[in-house]
């Protein structure tokens, strides 16, 4: 049974997005005007504060160090809503996602739900580098356990391991195009909802 959770009346929605990056981390907040329709997207520390990101509070992961994040994401678009919150590894010369689509890298893994209007979905999301090499002063990440499940590949490369990033997207059914959407149109244009956080990479 496919899910159309979405009336083309809500199409209209209008978000102000802005981020804030400070030591290794980036919040997205999203700050719309008095009842309009949005998304909303965050991701907190280890004990679901705007602080302890990485253990020790250090940025510089080696392999097998575990990283525990809460991802929050909100439901106020005025519908049922189908989301896929997907979660992708960059470097920083990579295209990342914007107010007005989404990076072009594949995910590494996506999470899906229904949520209700005005829901909060909050999940935990545990994760840390199992394997990764480094060959003249190029670090590339080849295997993340997330939430424990074990990733492998060429996940993502950068120079000395430095200044990696996981995104997250959301996504959502779009009923006019009947598949997954990124971005939805509104009175300022089009917009978006996602947040990224940095990290490096390092063989210790």
């Amino acid at each position: 049974m496919r899910i159309k959770p979405r009336d083309l009346r809500y199409l209209l929605v209008v978000v102000v997005i802005s981020t804030v990056v400070s030591s290794g981390f980036a919040f997205r907040s999203l700050n719309p005007s008095p009842g309009e329709p949005f998304f909303a997207i965050w991701v907190l520390g280890r004990d679901g504060l705007l602080e302890d990101y990485f253990p020790q509070n250090d940025s510089n992961l080696t392999i097998a160090e575990n990283v525990t994040w809460a991802i929050g994401v909100y439901n106020h678009m005025g519908a049922l809503e189908y989301v896929s919150l997907q979660v992708k590894l960059l470097n920083s010369t990579m295209i990342g996602p914007s107010d007005t689509s989404a990076s072009t890298a594949p995910a590494i893994i996506e999470f899906d739900r229904v949520l209700t209007e005005n829901e909060t979905w909050t999940m935990p999301f545990v994760w840390e580098i199992s394997s990764m090499n480094m060959t003249r002063g190029t670090a590339e990440v080849t295997g993340i356990v997330v939430n424990g499940n074990a990733l492998s590949g060429n996940l993502a490369q950068a120079v000395n391991g430095y200044n990696l990033r996981l995104v997250f997207e959301v996504w959502y059914f779009d009923e006019a195009s009947n598949g997954l959407a990124f971005s939805w149109e509104s009175s300022a244009g089009m917009r978006t909802s996602w947040v990224q956080v940095w990290f490096n990479a390092t063989l210790g």
